[in-house]
């Protein structure tokens, strides 16, 4: 209808006054509302901790049971990639000592129990 564009000079004074006609006025001057919720950016979290859980596993079970537990308080397991588990370590020393762990049965253990998803363990800063 060209009667209801909000344009047209030939609008009189009852459609100005009807409810109707200005709620339609109103979405054609209006933006749409944003969405300021979190909504969008809690799925993406959980969609990464999904994620990582699966990839990871009982293994963090294993590495909290299997690593002494001065040690597993410093470190952070960051994920398995290609048989490879990376963890983070807090700092050098407690990257020596674990790497002093590893190589004398600690990675044996650790493969043995996590199955076989890993192949080796690789420490990072």
């Amino acid at each position: 209808m060209p009667q209801d564009r909000p344009d047209n000079p030939r609008r009189t004074a009852a459609q100005h006054a009807d409810p109707a006609f200005l709620a339609r006025m109103r979405g054609w001057r209006v933006p749409a509302a944003r969405d300021l919720s979190l909504k969008q950016e809690m799925s993406g979290i959980t969609r990464e901790v999904r994620r990582l859980e699966r990839s990871v596993g009982s293994l963090g079970e294993a590495w909290g049971t299997l690593v002494p537990g001065p040690l597993a308080v410093r470190t952070v397991i960051l994920g398995v990639a290609r048989g490879v588990l990376q963890v983070r370590c807090q700092d050098a020393s407690t990257r020596y000592e674990l790497d002093r762990w590893l190589r004398a049965g600690g990675e044996h253990a650790l493969v043995r129990a996590a199955g076989a998803r890993v192949i080796k363990v690789k420490l990072v800063l």
